[in-house]
C-alpha cells in the first residue's frame, strides 16, 4: 500500500492534437470583431465601428497581412521581414491596406523606437558610427542618437527600411475587452483551445445580457487596464504625486460590481504605495474609499501608527461587527486586544497535535520525504496539499460552478465564473447551493461526484487538476473521508473560494479505516495565516489533522 508519487491521471489534451487549418487567425479575428459588433454596437465609438467596417472590406490576403500585423509585436514592423504564404503578393497587400487605411506607410515614431527595427550589422552599416566595435545593440544605439539627427535617421531609415505601423490598434483593445471582460486575454485563447491545450467548460453564453450596459464602463475598464500596467513603473511608484494623481483620474465606474472590484484594488494598491512612502494622510484618505479587504485593516494600522489609538479601535469594533472577509475579522480581533494593551490571546482551541520527525536529508523535497518516510503496508501517504480536497470540492459542484448566472460568464473561454474569487459567489447560488450541501446527509452523494469525473474529463475547473485524480484515488477518497467531514470543508470553501482554496495540510496518509492530514513543517518553517485558520477549523469540526515538525537526522 505504501506509494508516494502523485497519481497519475487523465490527460488535459488529446494524445493526437488538431493542426491549425488554413486561416485559422483571420477567422479567429472575424469572430471575435464580429461577436463585439453584434453585441456592442450601440457602445462602439467611430474608430471601433471603422476598424469593423474596414475589415469586412478587406480581400482575403489583406485580411491575412491585416491580422498579423494586428496581433504580432511590434507596433512598427518592417516591410522585408513580412513574408506569409497566405499572402502571394506581399507589396499589393500592404497597397490596398494603405489604400483603405488599415495601415500607416512610415509614420513619424521616436528616433530610438526606428532603430530597433534594425539588426545591430544593419545599424552600423546604415550609420557608420565611430567606435562602434565591441558596443552592444543598445550602446551602439545611443551612440547613433548622439551624432545622428531625428530627421536623418527617419530618412535613411524609411529609404534602406521602410516599415508599417497597423491602425485602429486601441480599437482593437477595446474589442478585445468587449469580447474578453478583461485585458489578460487574447487571441491566442482560440489557438490553445482549437489545439486541445485547454477545454473549457461549454456554459451557454447570452449576447442579451451584456458584461457593459454603457460606454462609460467600458471607459472605465481601459482606464483601469491603463491605470495597472502604469503601476508596474519604478519611477510612477516613487513619486507620491504622480500616485495621488492617477488615483484621482480613475474614473468610479457605473454600478458594476466586477468594475467595482478593480476600482476598489487600484484604489487600495495605490495607497498601498503611498503608505511605503510615508504618505499616511493621502493613503488613509484613499483607502477611505474602499470597502474591500485589506482597506480598513490599513486604516486602523495607520491612525494606530498616528497616535489615534481611539480611532483604530473604534474602527476594528465596526469592521468585528459587519465584517465579511475572514483575514479581516482575524484582524479585528487581534488588533483590537494589542490596543487595548492586553496579552495575545492563546485560544484554548488551537491544541491540534504536533509532533516531531527525524529524516534524513534528501534531494527531495522535505514535504515528499516525510511521505515516503510515513508510507508503509498499513499506510498510504500522498503529498497532494491543495490539490485534493478542493479537488473534491470541484467535482461535487462542478454544475454549480458554471452555472450561467447573469454576468458569471461572458466568453467561451473561462476557466471560472467572473464571482468566484468574491464573496458574492454563495449568496448568489445559495438555493441550488443548500441543496447539494444538504444531498451529504444522505447516501446519493457520491454518484454526483463520479458523473462529473467521467463526463468532465479534462474540462478545465479551478479548483480540479485532473492529472492528479484517477479511479483508484477517488475510490480510496470516499471510502476513506466521511462525508460528516466533507460537509463543513466545502461549507467553510464556498464563504468565500478565492480565499479558501489555499493553506490545506501538504500531505494526506490514509489508514485502512480512515485518514489523517497532515501540515509538514521544515527546520525554522512556520505556520502562516491561513494555515492556521485551517487548523482551526479542523479541530472544531473534528478533521484530524496535525502538524509534524521535521528535523534533519545527523549522520553517525
Amino acid at each position: 500500500m505504501a506509494s508516494t508519487a502523485i497519481p497519475a491521471g487523465p490527460a488535459a489534451a488529446p494524445a493526437f492534437p488538431p493542426s491549425l487549418p488554413a486561416g485559422y487567425h483571420v477567422e479567429n479575428l472575424t469572430r471575435l470583431l464580429e461577436t463585439v459588433y453584434e453585441q456592442y454596437s450601440d457602445l462602439l465609438d467611430a474608430e471601433e465601428r471603422a476598424l469593423y467596417q474596414g475589415f469586412q472590406r478587406l480581400t482575403p490576403p489583406a485580411k491575412s497581412l491585416y491580422c498579423r500585423l494586428l496581433t504580432r509585436r511590434g507596433p512598427l514592423l518592417r516591410r522585408d521581414k513580412l513574408h506569409y504564404d497566405d499572402v502571394p503578393d506581399r507589396d499589393q497587400a500592404l497597397q490596398e491596406l494603405a489604400a483603405a487605411r488599415m495601415i500607416e506607410d512610415n509614420p513619424p515614431h521616436p528616433p530610438e523606437q526606428l532603430l530597433a527595427l534594425l539588426t545591430r550589422r544593419e545599424l552600423v552599416a546604415l550609420f557608420r558610427p565611430q567606435g562602434h566595435q565591441g558596443l552592444a545593440k543598445d550602446r551602439l544605439i545611443q551612440r547613433i542618437l548622439q551624432r545622428s539627427g531625428a530627421a536623418t535617421i527617419q530618412q535613411r531609415i524609411t529609404a534602406q527600411f521602410p516599415y508599417v505601423e497597423p491602425c485602429y490598434q486601441r480599437a482593437f483593445t477595446t474589442f478585445k475587452l468587449c469580447f474578453f471582460g478583461n485585458s489578460r486575454q487574447d487571441l491566442s485563447e482560440f489557438v490553445i483551445s482549437d489545439l486541445g491545450h485547454v477545454q473549457y467548460e461549454p456554459y451557454p453564453l447570452h449576447r442579451s445580457q451584456r458584461h457593459y450596459v454603457n460606454r462609460h464602463q467600458i471607459e472605465c475598464h481601459l482606464r483601469y487596464s491603463e491605470a495597472r500596467e502604469r503601476l508596474d513603473d519604478p519611477e510612477l511608484l516613487a513619486d507620491p504625486a504622480a500616485l495621488q494623481q492617477l488615483a484621482r483620474d480613475l474614473p468610479p465606474p457605473d454600478d458594476h460590481p466586477y468594475l467595482n472590484r478593480r476600482f476598489q484594488k487600484l484604489l487600495i494598491r495605490i495607497a498601498r504605495q503611498l503608505e511605503r512612502l510615508q504618505q499616511l494622510e493621502p493613503a488613509l484618505q484613499w483607502y477611505r474609499r474602499c470597502d474591500l479587504h485589506p482597506a480598513r485593516e490599513r486604516q486602523a494600522r495607520i491612525l494606530a501608527k498616528q497616535g489615534q489609538p481611539e480611532a483604530a479601535l473604534a474602527l476594528c469594533r465596526r469592521m468585528a461587527r459587519d465584517g465579511q472577509h475572514p483575514e479581516e475579522l482575524e484582524f479585528a480581533a487581534r488588533f483590537a486586544r494589542r490596543l487595548e494593551g492586553k496579552n495575545r490571546r492563546r485560544s484554548a482551541d488551537a491544541s491540534w497535535r504536533e509532533w516531531q520527525l527525524s529524516l534524513p536529508p534528501g534531494e527531495l523535497t522535505v514535504e515528499r520525504l516525510a511521505a515516503a518516510a510515513l508510507s508503509d503496508s498499513h499506510h498510504h501517504c500522498l503529498y497532494l496539499e491543495n490539490l485534493l480536497l478542493t479537488g473534491l470540492f470541484g467535482l461535487y459542484f462542478w454544475d454549480l460552478i458554471f452555472a450561467p448566472l447573469p454576468g458569471a460568464f461572458i466568453n467561451p473561454f473561462q476557466r471560472e465564473p467572473l464571482d468566484l474569487a468574491s464573496e458574492d459567489f454563495y449568496p448568489r447560488r445559495r438555493t441550488a447551493i443548500d441543496r447539494r450541501l444538504a444531498q451529504l446527509q444522505g447516501g446519493d452523494w457520491q454518484p454526483v461526484i463520479w458523473h462529473h469525473f467521467h463526463c468532465k474529463q479534462g474540462l478545465a475547473n479551478p479548483f480540479v487538476i485532473w492529472p492528479v485524480f484517477n479511479r483508484a484515488l477517488l475510490e480510496l477518497v470516499l471510502a476513506r473521508i466521511p462525508a460528516a467531514h466533507l460537509q463543513p470543508l466545502f461549507q467553510r470553501i464556498l464563504t468565500h473560494p478565492g480565499l479558501h482554496r489555499n493553506g490545506f495540510p501538504d500531505l494526506i496518509r490514509f489508514s485502512a479505516t480512515g485518514y489523517e492530514l497532515i501540515e509538514v513543517k521544515g527546520p525554522g518553517d512556520k505556520l502562516q495565516p491561513n494555515q492556521i485558520r485551517w487548523l482551526k477549523y479542523f479541530q472544531h469540526h473534528g478533521i484530524p489533522a496535525s502538524v509534524c515538525h521535521v528535523a534533519w537526522a545527523e549522520d553517525d
